[in-house]
C-alpha cells in the first residue's frame, strides 16, 4: 500500500473512531434504538384495542415512528441550553422517541382526495395512540367530530379509571396521588345527527365527561410526572338471543402520561425558519438551473452518451417510484380508496420522472466537464459501463472512498459536538419514514442509492466541474467551492437534520466541502461516491444499531455486512487486479463525432484557404481602368469563382484586362470542387484566347467530368485598354449591368447561352461593344439578386438595377462601390446568404 494511501486510511480510521466515540453525545436517537418493529407495534395495538372494547379488523391502522424534536427544544429552553445530550435523556427514559398509531375508517368512493396529514386524519381518524420508546402507552386521543370506538365496561367510574390506567396501560398508581376529578360540561346530544348516535343504537353517552388527574408522589422515581384520563360515560346496548343486554362503561376521550415540560403536541419542529427555507429553495434552484442549463447545452452540441444517460434516468425513476409506492403501502394506503390511490401514484410518477430526468442531465453535465479536464477516475467509470471492474485502480478508489467516509463522519461528528447539538433522521409528513417501511433493507438502500447518485453527479460532479472550468486560481476555487458545497449540501443533499439554526448545517458541510474538493482533485468521483455512500448508509442505520429486537437489529447487521463487501473486494482488487492503463482507452461516440467534425472542419478550412488563394488578392493597377471584385460563400466554401488577369490575347500591341465569374450549381464542397476545376481550365486560356473560344474549348472537358445534375454558368469579359472595346461571352450566366450617364441597363449577349457541362459542344458567340469614359460595368453571380430577407422576399433584379443607378459610380472608386453593394445585400438578408455571391465592378 502506497504511502499516500496509508495516510488516507489513517485519517479515515481516526474519523470512524471520532464518530463512534461521539455518537452517544450527538445523535437524537442515541441509547434509544428502534426496539419495536412496525409489525410488533401493530400487534400490540390489536391487543390493546381488545382491552379497550373494540376490534381493528374493520378499521384502518397506520403506525409511524416519531421523533419529539419540539419536546427536546422545550427542554433546551427550560435549562437555558445546559441540557444533557439526547443520548443521556434517552437513557433516563425521557419521552423523545416512540411510535404513533392512528386508527380510522377507509375513504368512501365519493370522498375527496386529501394527502395533508391534518386534513386527512381529521376526516377519517377515530383514535390516536402514542407509545414511548419502551412500548408503553403515553397518549390516547380521539377525534371529537368522528365516532369514538373505545368502550371499557364497569359500574364505577373510579374503578373503571383505575383499571384503565393500572391494568390496561400498566402504570403503578400506588406511586401517584389522585390530584383531582373534574366534571366536564360536554354532554353530547342523544338526538340523531351528524357524528352522533341515537339512544336506541349500541353506543350512547349518558352524562358529562369525567377527567381524572394523578401526580407523582415522589420526584425522581421512574415514570411520568402527571397522568390524566378523560372519559365519557356510555351505555352499550346489545341484543343476544332476543334478550336485551345493557352494559355501563366509558369511552376514552383522552389519556396523557406527561413528563415535566412535555408539550401536549409531540412531533417535529412546528416552524421552519426563513433561513432554512432560503437555504433549501435557493440551493435547489441553483442546482436545477445549473444542471438543466448545462445538460441542454451539451445535448444541443451533441455531447451526450445517450445509452448511459437513459440508463441513469430510467433507473432513478424506477427507484424513486418504487420507494414512493412502498411508502404509500406502508402508511396511508389502508385509508385510501381506488381513486385516491391512482391520483397519488400518478403524482409520484411525475415526481419520479422529474428526478430521473434531473439525474440524467446531471450525468450528461458531469461527463462532459470531466472529459474536458481529463478527470481522475473517469477511465474507471468508462470501464464500469463496459462491465469491467477488476482493476488495481478500482480497489484503490474504493479504499480511498472508505477513508473518505471516515473523514466525513469524523468532521460531521466533531462539528455537531462542538455546537453542542444533535442530529436526527429526516422526517416525512408521517414521521420517521424509514422505520415505518417494509421491506426495510430495500427501502433504506433505495434511499441511499438515489441520494448517492443525485449528490455525486449533481452537487459534486457538475458543481466542481463547472467551478474548475471557470475559476483558474486554486485558492479561489477552494474558497468558493467550500462555501458553495456547504450551502448546497445543507439545503438539499443530506437525509438528516441538525437541531439548531440552519447555519450549523452550512458551517459543518462547508468543512466537509473542503474534503470533497480535495477528493475530487486527488482521487475522483468514484472515491467520493463510495465515501458518500458509506457516510449516508452509516448515518441512516444507526437508529437500528443496538436494538434488543432481532427483527429490527438484523437491519443494522445486514447493512454493515453490505458496507463491508465492497471493502473486501477493494482489498482483493488492489492486491491482485491489473492496471486499468492496460485497457484500451474509451472514446465516447460524441467525441469520435467531434474528432471527425474537427477533421472535416480543418479540411474545409484548408479548402477555403485554397479556394481564396485561387482568386486575386488585389486588383491590377492599370491606367484608365478601376476594377475590383469580391467573393462571399454562403457556406465555408462555395461554388463561385472570379478572376481578373492582364494579358494580350493574340494582340501584341493591345493590353487586355480579362475578367470572369463562374457559378457552379449547388453549394459547399461539391460545388467548390467543380469551381476549382473550372478555374484551372479558364486560367490556362485567359491569357491568350478570345472569350467565346475559351468557352468552346472547355465545354467538352466539363461535360465529360461533371454529372448530369451539375451545370456551370460562366461569363468572360475582355476589355482592351487602348481601344476601350469590351467583348462579352456568356454561358448561361446573369446578364451584366452597364451604367452610362446615370442610366443602368442589362447588357444582352448572343446565343447560344447554355451553361457549361450541359452539352458536349456549344458554339458560343461573343458580343463586342464600345465603352465610354465614366461607364460602369457590373458582373455578378445569381446570389446577389436571389438574396432573401426575413420575410422571404428576394432582392430581385429590379432592386439590383435601382441600386446600381443610386450608387455614386462617377466619384467613388470600385472598391468602395463593391463594399457598399456587399453591405447592402448582407443587411437585406440579415447576414444569412441564400447562395454564394460574387461581383466584379469595372469603371472606365
Amino acid at each position: 500500500m502506497g504511502q499516500r494511501l496509508t495516510y488516507w486510511v489513517f485519517l479515515g480510521v481516526m474519523g470512524f473512531a471520532a464518530f463512534f466515540l461521539l455518537h452517544s453525545s450527538i445523535s437524537f436517537n442515541a441509547n434509544a434504538p428502534v426496539d419495536h418493529s412496525k409489525l410488533a407495534i401493530e400487534g400490540k395495538t390489536q391487543q390493546l384495542a381488545t382491552q379497550l372494547g373494540f376490534s381493528v379488523d374493520s378499521l384502518a391502522m397506520m403506525a409511524t415512528r416519531t421523533q419529539h424534536l419540539n419536546y427536546y427544544k422545550i427542554l433546551q429552553d427550560s435549562t437555558e441550553n445546559n441540557l444533557s445530550s439526547a443520548g443521556v435523556l434517552n437513557k433516563k427514559g425521557v419521552n423523545l422517541t416512540g411510535w404513533l398509531v392512528q386508527i380510522g375508517v377507509e375513504q368512501s368512493p365519493g370522498d375527496r382526495v386529501v394527502y395533508d396529514k391534518t386534513s386527512f386524519m381529521s376526516e377519517l381518524g377515530q383514535l390516536d395512540i402514542r407509545y414511548d420508546q419502551q412500548g408503553k402507552v403515553r397518549r390516547i386521543s380521539s377525534y371529537p367530530q368522528n365516532l369514538n370506538p373505545t368502550f371499557v365496561a364497569g359500574d364505577s367510574l373510579f374503578a373503571i379509571a383505575d383499571r384503565i390506567v393500572r391494568n390496561i396501560f400498566g402504570y403503578d398508581l400506588d406511586r401517584y396521588a389522585l390530584k383531582y376529578v373534574d366534571v366536564q360540561d360536554t354532554l353530547m346530544s342523544s338526538e340523531p345527527g351528524p357524528k352522533t348516535q341515537p339512544l336506541n343504537m349500541s353506543n350512547s353517552s349518558v352524562g358529562n365527561n369525567m377527567v381524572f388527574s394523578w401526580t407523582k408522589k415522589q420526584i425522581g422515581t421512574p415514570g411520568p410526572e402527571n397522568i390524566s384520563l378523560e372519559v365519557t360515560p356510555m351505555i352499550r346496548e346489545s341484543n343476544v338471543s332476543n334478550i336485551a343486554n345493557i352494559r355501563y362503561g366509558v369511552a376514552i376521550d383522552n389519556f396523557e402520561a406527561l413528563e415535566k415540560y412535555e408539550p401536549e403536541q409531540l412531533g417535529s419542529f412546528q416552524t421552519i425558519s426563513n433561513f432554512d427555507l432560503t437555504v433549501t429553495f435557493l440551493s435547489s434552484g441553483i442546482l436545477a438551473f445549473l444542471i438543466f442549463f448545462l445538460g441542454i447545452k451539451y445535448i444541443n452540441k451533441g455531447q451526450v452518451e445517450w445509452r448511459r444517460a437513459i440508463v441513469i434516468m430510467v433507473s432513478v425513476t424506477i427507484a424513486v417510484m418504487l420507494w414512493r409506492v412502498l411508502y404509500m403501502f406502508n402508511t396511508i394506503d389502508v385509508f385510501l380508496h381506488a381513486t385516491s390511490e391512482a391520483v397519488y401514484l400518478l403524482n409520484n410518477l411525475l415526481f419520479a420522472a422529474v428526478m430521473g430526468l434531473y439525474a440524467a442531465m446531471a450525468y450528461i453535465g458531469w461527463e462532459v466537464l470531466a472529459r474536458s479536464k481529463d478527470q481522475v477516475q473517469l477511465q474507471l467509470v468508462d470501464a464500469f459501463w463496459q462491465k469491467q471492474f477488476f482493476f488495481r485502480e478500482t480497489g484503490e478508489g474504493l479504499l480511498r472512498g472508505y477513508a473518505v467516509t471516515g473523514v466525513m463522519l469524523g468532521i460531521f461528528a466533531a462539528g455537531v459536538y462542538v455546537f453542542g447539538t444533535q442530529y436526527f433522521q429526516a422526517d416525512s409528513q408521517f414521521g420517521f419514514a424509514e422505520a415505518s417501511m417494509q421491506p426495510k433493507l430495500l427501502t433504506i438502500n433505495i434511499s441511499i442509492w438515489v441520494n448517492v447518485v443525485l449528490v455525486s453527479l449533481g452537487h459534486v460532479g457538475v458543481v466542481t466541474g463547472f467551478l474548475s472550468s471557470k475559476v483558474e486560481s486554486k485558492w479561489l476555487y477552494y474558497g468558493l467551492g467550500m462555501v458553495l458545497l456547504g450551502f448546497l449540501f445543507a439545503g438539499s443533499a443530506i437525509l438528516i437534520g441538525i437541531v439548531g439554526p440552519g447555519w450549523y448545517d452550512v458551517i459543518i458541510f462547508t468543512l466537509i466541502g473542503a474534503v470533497v474538493l480535495y477528493v475530487i482533485e486527488k482521487a475522483g468521483l468514484v472515491s467520493f461516491a463510495t465515501g458518500w455512500w458509506g457516510f449516508v448508509a452509516i448515518i441512516m442505520i444507526m437508529p437500528y444499531w443496538g436494538s434488543s429486537s432481532l427483527d429490527v437489529a438484523y437491519i443494522s447487521w445486514t447493512q454493515f455486512a453490505i458496507l463491508g463487501l465492497p471493502l473486501i473486494y477493494g482489498l482483493i482488487a488492489f492486491k491482485y487486479g491489473n492496471s486499468i492503463h492496460e485497457l484500451s482507452g474509451y472514446i465516447p461516440a460524441y467525441q469520435q463525432r467531434m474528432a471527425n467534425h474537427l477533421r472535416v472542419e480543418k479540411e474545409i478550412e484548408i479548402a477555403r484557404e485554397s479556394q481564396f488563394k485561387l482568386m486575386p488578392l488585389k486588383p491590377p493597377s492599370l491606367d484608365g481602368v478601376d476594377v475590383y471584385g469580391f467573393f462571399m460563400p454562403s457556406f465555408e466554401v462555395g461554388g463561385d469563382y472570379f478572376d481578373y488577369i492582364v494579358g494580350h490575347n493574340s494582340s501584341e500591341n493591345s493590353k487586355v484586362l480579362n475578367m470572369t465569374i463562374v457559378d457552379v450549381s449547388g453549394k459547399a464542397m461539391k460545388a467548390a470542387m467543380h469551381a476549382v476545376f473550372t478555374s484551372g481550365l479558364l486560367l490556362s486560356r485567359l491569357h491568350r484566347d478570345r472569350p467565346e473560344e475559351i468557352l468552346r474549348e472547355i465545354t467538352p472537358t466539363l461535360h465529360s467530368r461533371t454529372d448530369p445534375q451539375t451545370f456551370i454558368t460562366c461569363i468572360i469579359a475582355q476589355f482592351h485598354l487602348k481601344s476601350r472595346k469590351l467583348m462579352l461571352a456568356n454561358a448561361g450566366h446573369c446578364l451584366p449591368i452597364l451604367k452610362r450617364n446615370g442610366k443602368a441597363e442589362f447588357v444582352s449577349t448572343p446565343a447560344p447561352k447554355y451553361p457549361l457541362g450541359i452539352q458536349d459542344t456549344v458554339d458560343y458567340q461573343a458580343r463586342e461593344m464600345q465603352m465610354q469614359e465614366n461607364d460602369f460595368l457590373l458582373l455578378y453571380s445569381d446570389g446577389l439578386p436571389e438574396a432573401v430577407n426575413s420575410e422571404g422576399e428576394r432582392f430581385g433584379f429590379e432592386n439590383l438595377m435601382s441600386l446600381v443607378e443610386s450608387l455614386d459610380t462617377e466619384n467613388r472608386p470600385s472598391n468602395e462601390i463593391s463594399m457598399d453593394i456587399k453591405r447592402r445585400v448582407q443587411k437585406f438578408s440579415d447576414y444569412q446568404l441564400a447562395d454564394d455571391t460574387t461581383i466584379i465592378c469595372l469603371k472606365i
